[in-house]
């Protein structure tokens, strides 16, 4: 069983469940980049919540296999549009399509993660090229999503922004973990989330008279045996409170909280979901 909440409000009173703040019910949700771990989870979670999720990558290929792999709910499943955040002019035709197909943009979670092959490098080897097309793809494509997603929010008074951070945006990286693997963490990944967690406090009080909530979520190292060296993990873990790295559904619950109406008084937050990772 679950309680009811009982609420003032602005013209009366009223009685909220409060799983239904967590609904998402009949909502047009955007999410970029869904081929990621991250993106694949919210593929599966969101649809149950009852929101139309509206999916933009690059490679329509391989979202197009995970889509027929995803089963619908009550007659809901995703569906993906192409989008590339580093195109302008792909941004706006892919926000322009879902206000034509769907009427509305409810919540954007801004979560592609466009880079270069030597998105490695260390920070003496980054090439001026390289560091200025990361950060001008990368942040520079959040700041023109939300600047097209906030153009039909603010047409209807509503809507939520969830732009994904990271820990590495907050404090700098134990270096340690990364010895004798092939693994960093870039130096542009630094100034480019430190950047999108200011951006998203600056949004929200921008936005708010228009009635758009703007937060930022922060995950902490999401484990992924592709790639990630052993040493690695035992490393991370160690150095991490909860003593391992986050699964993909780890963060979904977070997510969910940010674009729902459980977190409707909440705007300009960073919120971090890492384990204790930032609380030495």
């Amino acid at each position: 069983m679950y309680r009811t909440v009982r609420y003032e409000a602005a013209g009366g009173t009223g009685k909220m469940k409060i799983l239904e703040y967590f609904k998402l019910k009949n909502k047009i949700v955007v999410l970029t980049g869904g081929t990621g771990l991250i993106g694949q989870a919210a593929m599966e979670a969101i649809p149950q919540l009852g929101a139309q999720l509206v999916v933009g990558v690059r490679n329509m290929d391989k979202l197009d296999k995970q889509l027929r792999e995803l089963q619908d709910y009550n007659g809901i499943k995703p569906c993906g549009i192409q989008l590339d955040i580093s195109s302008p002019d792909s941004i706006k035709a892919f926000f322009s399509e879902i206000n034509q197909r769907f009427g509305r943009i409810d919540v954007l979670i801004n979560n592609a993660w466009p880079k270069t092959d030597d998105w490695l490098s260390l920070f003496e080897n980054v090439k001026p090229e390289s560091m200025y097309k990361n950060l001008c793809d990368n942040a520079g494509g959040y700041f023109l999503c939300c600047q097209e997603a906030a153009k039909y929010m603010r047409a209807q008074q509503s809507g939520v922004i969830l732009n994904m951070g990271s820990i590495y945006g907050a404090v700098g990286p134990h270096f340690d973990i990364y010895e004798g693997t092939e693994m960093t963490s870039p130096a542009v990944y630094a100034l480019i989330k430190g950047g999108i967690h200011n951006f998203s406090r600056y949004l929200a009080t921008y936005l708010a008279a228009d009635g758009i909530r703007v937060n930022c979520l922060c995950p902490g190292g999401v484990q992924d045996n592709s790639h990630q060296h052993p040493e690695f993990h035992k490393r991370y873990t160690a150095q991490t409170p909860l003593k391992r790295m986050a699964k993909p559904d780890d963060i979904i619950g977070p997510m969910v909280f940010l674009i729902s109406d459980a977190s409707k008084y909440m705007t300009g937050t960073v919120i971090m979901a890492d384990g204790g990772w930032t609380a030495w």
